[in-house]
């Protein structure tokens, strides 16, 4: 009785071992999708020479891209704009042709088709880019008795030309729906930082800047957490993912 129950055991063990081994096969071969529209938000700048433009960029994610994948053959409608595989993140990163100055205008348009080659095929893909300025992040950045939302409509910094108060005073600040406000750091002119959480109180004398470090909660389709090869970069800052941004105030007085 035990021989044969050791016997049905062991038959069992290599039945599971049978099934899985499709269902693992199967789970490698699932072929890449990517969205057939994307679109792209681009920030600006708001200096003493008012607003400045920047280029367009982003993360178009892939389902099922492998990691060890190739995009190959990539082609832009819009001669501007090119994409290649985004290291360390399930992604294309569009970005500006290299070689050329062209800054992203509001409802530019591209069509990116491109060659995902893994697990031993190749998958031809497309998606229709548009291009927009960034919306509305915060409702309120108050500032002891100012508030700064309205200049910091679709803008990753603003240039403040006036004085910053020299007493303590409270730092406040409210986001529009599917943001969130991470931290808030004071950084001095003689190289000295401080964090503070949102709603507390700080002294702003020798302030140079002040950054807002928020994140995105809802997360773009397709998009997996970055692996260990992802370096994260935002207008001169690192970031841990790509749903995290900062938004600063530089006073210039």
């Amino acid at each position: 009785m035990k021989k044969t129950r050791n016997i049905l055991v062991s038959l069992l063990a290599c039945l599971f071992v049978i099934l899985a081994v499709p269902a693992a096969v199967s789970a490698a071969a699932k072929a890449p999708q990517c969205p057939k529209k994307q679109t792209l938000e681009f920030y600006r700048a708001y200096t003493s020479y008012g607003e400045l433009p920047t280029e367009g960029d982003g993360y178009i994610y892939i389902k099922n891209l492998s990691r060890s994948a190739v995009i190959t053959n990539v082609r832009s409608s819009n001669k501007y704009y090119t994409a290649s595989k985004a290291a360390g993140l399930n992604a294309i990163f569009v970005q500006t042709t290299s070689g050329s100055d062209h800054l992203a205008k509001d409802g530019e348009k591209t069509k990116l088709r491109f060659t995902v080659k893994q697990n031993g095929k190749s998958y031809n893909l497309s998606c229709a880019v548009t291009f927009k300025k960034h919306s509305r992040v915060f409702t309120s950045i108050k500032i002891g008795s100012k508030n700064y939302a309205a200049l910091a409509k679709g803008h990753w910094m603003v240039e403040d030309k006036g004085t910053a108060p020299k007493s303590k005073v409270k730092i406040t600040v409210k986001a529009v729906k599917n943001y969130k406000v991470d931290s808030i750091e004071i950084c001095y002119k003689n190289n000295r930082s401080k964090k503070i959480k949102n709603g507390g109180k700080v002294s702003l004398k020798n302030v140079a800047s002040i950054y807002i470090n928020y994140h995105i909660t809802a997360k773009p389709k397709y998009y997996k957490r970055p692996t260990a090869g992802y370096r994260g970069f935002f207008f001169g800052g690192t970031v841990k993912s790509p749903l995290h941004e900062s938004f600063y105030i530089d006073y210039i007085n």
